[in-house]
């Protein structure tokens, strides 16, 4: 059989879960995280309503600047309507001196700032005027107007274009106090649109440049606070991925987020109704056991007794070939007692032990069958007081399987080494043959009970290495199993059991 790769080595961890690569879905599908689908909800409107922001941002932008500066049109034509000086007849026409202190606070066309002209309403028809200007620029254009929506002192707005520019034109009818009857006086004033379109720019800008900055800002902070609000969720997810296989006991919900105690007392129903299922697996396999143990034992005894009177050679291998038959179905019998009880959920009483002397002396109790198998088994250690903790009953159980794996397996003549190496935290106990070694397909179910290597012709229960992997975990110990020697064929195999040191 073809050598192994190391990188290859399938490893069971001390919780029964396999290693981080091969724990990854076969699909290749991973689950969205609470935390991921959250933000989406929150950032994704909130990205939204950005560019509606800048939209409404420069909309109120353009009315504040057009409100600012309207404000100054209009006291200008309130200044105008001011300085008119009616004639004291009827027949008189009115006339609009300005004094020069008038003049700075309109800020006329001799300066840049505010455009004016003062004109007697003729209304002509079809909205057009016609009449004397009386003051200001008789390039001013006017506006379209509607002679019968005439309402004297009201102000209104319009935008125009003035020798290629755009401006704001705001004008007024100003009427003669005295008499009523006569032309009104039309009163323009107009400034160009670009100190307002700046102001505009200036309020989008300020407003706009510092949500860039406090955007990402926001993002952060949104992102922190979830990630505080989910750690409760992902505490629970810790304490359950840290859990031992066989610990089906009740999940605290007093350390639980109030939105989430209906899933974990559903959980612990879940989990009741489990462990009930499977202290009744247990109870079956254990009273089922007992209760074989004791017939087959009796078939045995009369099959060996049968065997002293056995009338003929037949006779005397047929009783052979039973009391054989009775021996492995003991030892499965036993094999299924001592499953139920590496299972069982009680806590296991750890103490310290030396593991040097434990593996030396199960070594030494298997010699003789090796011998009888033309197997050279042997041991060896690199520290006389490897100290862990331990219950010497099921780790002699655990050994003996390995040891009785091997020879099984181990050809006539072959080696079966059990070796032991000690580091400053560890303590690495070794068994390997010189077999035909297991190929990485096989290596996924060897620990699974009642599965026998694809081929093989050795007789077992199929639960020796099962029970194995159950008493590593009980000790919070690495089970692992490797290609004993990658140079050679047959490459064999090499289960190695990893333990904590104890000083």
């Amino acid at each position: 059989m073809a050598a192994i790769p190391p990188n290859r080595l399938k490893s069971i961890q001390p919780d029964g879960t396999p290693t981080a690569a091969s724990a990854k879905p076969a699909n290749g599908a991973y689950s969205r995280s609470l935390l991921g689908e959250i933000l989406d909800w929150m950032l994704a409107p909130l990205f939204l309503l950005w560019p509606m922001s800048v939209a409404i941002t420069y909309v109120v932008a353009q009315d504040i600047a057009n409100t600012s500066y309207d404000r100054n049109l209009r006291n200008a034509l309130s200044v105008l309507s001011e300085q008119i000086e009616w004639p004291n007849g009827a027949n008189g026409a009115p006339i609009l001196p300005l004094n020069p202190l008038t003049k700075v606070a309109l800020r006329t066309y001799d300066s840049e700032g505010v455009f004016w002209k003062a004109q007697v309403a003729l209304y002509t028809g079809q909205g057009q005027i016609d009449g004397p200007v009386i003051g200001g620029d008789d390039a001013l254009p006017t506006p379209q107007l509607n002679y019968e929506d005439v309402r004297p002192g009201r102000v209104h707005y319009k935008d125009q274009t003035l020798s290629g520019f755009e401006v704001r034109l705001a004008y007024q009818w100003a009427q003669n106090p005295r008499y009523p009857t006569d032309d009104l006086v039309l009163l323009i004033v107009a400034e160009g649109r670009e100190p307002r379109v700046a102001l505009a720019n200036d309020i989008i800008k300020g407003v706009i440049i510092p949500q860039f900055l406090v955007l990402p800002v926001a993002v952060l902070l949104i992102w922190f606070g979830l990630s505080r609000g989910v750690a409760p969720i992902n505490a629970l997810q810790r304490r359950l991925r840290a859990r031992r296989p066989d610990d089906l006991s009740a999940i605290e919900e007093d350390a639980t987020p109030a939105e989430i105690t209906p899933l974990v007392t559903a959980m612990n129903d879940l989990l009741a109704r489990l462990s009930g299922n499977i202290d009744a697996q247990r109870r079956f396999v254990a009273d089922a056991a007992h209760q074989l143990k004791t017939p087959l034992s009796g078939l045995r005894l009369q099959a060996e007794l049968a065997l002293k009177s056995a009338p003929n050679s037949e006779t005397e291998e047929n009783l052979h070939k039973i009391v054989a038959g009775t021996a492995r179905a003991t030892r499965l019998i036993n094999q299924l007692l001592l499953m139920a009880s590496a299972e069982n959920p009680d806590h296991v009483q750890l103490v310290p032990i030396n593991l040097t002397n434990l593996a030396r002396q199960v070594t030494e109790d298997w010699v003789e069958q090796a011998m009888a198998r033309g197997v050279d088994l042997g041991f060896e250690s690199n520290n006389d007081d490897a100290m862990i903790r331990g219950q010497s009953l099921l780790l002699s159980e655990a050994l003996n399987n390995l040891v009785d794996n091997a020879l099984r397996y181990a050809p006539y003549s072959g080696q079966v080494t059990v070796s032991l190496e000690a580091t400053d935290t560890e303590v690495l106990l070794h068994v390997q043959d010189n077999g035909p070694g297991i190929s990485p397909e096989e290596r996924e179910r060897i620990f699974d009970r009642f599965y026998r290597v694809l081929g093989t012709q050795t007789h077992g229960s199929g639960l020796g290495l099962a029970i194995v992997k159950e008493i590593a975990q009980k000790h919070q110990a690495n089970l692992s199993v490797d290609t004993a020697h990658p140079d050679h064929v047959p490459p064999g195999t090499r289960f190695t059991l990893a333990f904590k040191r104890q000083y």
